[in-house]
């Protein structure tokens, strides 16, 4: 009994508390890293750290030359996973390949493609936010937003990632047990979307070079990266 007074003794002075069960000491408070959390608020002791200014011509002019050449490789690549698995697949004729991608199909898909793409980025924009994030469409492009939050780097990164994967995902399991008919549908709409997926892909990986407790916030032009203050 004595012992035991003697080392609670300590572990008051020492400012640690003892566990009821395994009397070992610990903490009497661990403080919860911000840089974990989704905020509208920036933390106080964070500050600006870099911008990636989308609207620079020369990331646009690498971005639109890597979509070009991804869209090329993607095809390839799908057209080679369904023939692996359909095999019968390239015995088909053109002409009829050709008649299941008229004009009306090709434009119906990439409007598809491109609403399934900002679907993905709006439910984890919900749900790390719980808020409703802002979606809109015009003749030039479609986004989704959540302008006001402060997101963590590993968080937004994910958001980035999720149509490129989800859509992949599906799309390759979808043609385990696709027609012949929905085969070069779903080749052409994998194809758009992994290849339209180039601005956010070297987005997330400009990101992945940055600190990992940064926090994100999306501009719409212009990423902003804020990290602790250097004390």
């Amino acid at each position: 009994m004595c012992i035991r007074r003697g080392i609670d003794k300590v572990a008051h002075n020492s400012g640690l508390e003892m566990h009821p069960n395994l009397n070992n000491p610990r903490p009497n408070a661990i403080e919860q890293d911000q840089s974990l959390n989704t905020t509208k608020t920036l933390p106080h002791d964070y500050e600006h750290y870099h911008a990636l200014n989308l609207s620079n011509w020369k990331l646009m002019l690498i971005t639109n030359a890597a979509g070009i050449i991804l869209l090329f490789l993607f095809g390839w690549l799908f057209i080679g996973l369904a023939a692996a698995l359909n095999p019968t697949f390239f015995t088909l004729e053109i002409s009829f390949l050709a008649q299941t991608l008229t004009l009306q199909v090709f434009f119906l898909t990439i409007l598809l493609v491109v609403i399934l793409h900002e679907v993905c980025h709006a439910i984890f924009f919900w749900l790390f936010t719980h808020e409703r994030p802002k979606i809109g469409f015009n003749l030039l492009y479609a986004y989704a937003a959540a302008p006001d939050w402060h997101f963590p780097r590993n968080k937004f990164i994910l958001i980035g990632l999720a149509p490129f994967l989800l859509i992949t995902l599906g799309g390759v399991i979808w043609l385990f047990g696709a027609d012949f008919l929905m085969i070069p549908r779903l080749i052409l709409a994998l194809t758009l979307n992994a290849a339209g997926s180039v601005g956010d892909l070297l987005v997330m990986v400009w990101l992945m070079t940055q600190p990992a407790n940064s926090l994100v916030k999306d501009e719409g032009a212009q990423i902003t990266l804020f990290t602790k203050a250097k004390v």
